[in-house]
């Protein structure tokens, strides 16, 4: 799970979206999403990572 965070953020990033344009997207709460990225070990639940891999691929 951990690697697949990083792997989405790294995805974000070189498609230059922001955690507030995923977040709209989604239609999620910015702060809680921004604090669910931060690069580190803290696990993200899979229906949010689910709908972020979404919302990067369209």
């Amino acid at each position: 799970m951990e690697a697949r965070k990083i792997e989405l953020i790294e995805m974000m990033e070189s498609k230059g979206i922001s955690v507030e344009q995923a977040a709209q997207a989604m239609q999620f709460d910015p702060t809680l999403l921004g604090l669910y990225l931060i690069k580190d070990g803290y696990p993200v639940p899979g229906r949010i990572l689910d709908k972020l891999s979404a919302v990067i691929q369209n």
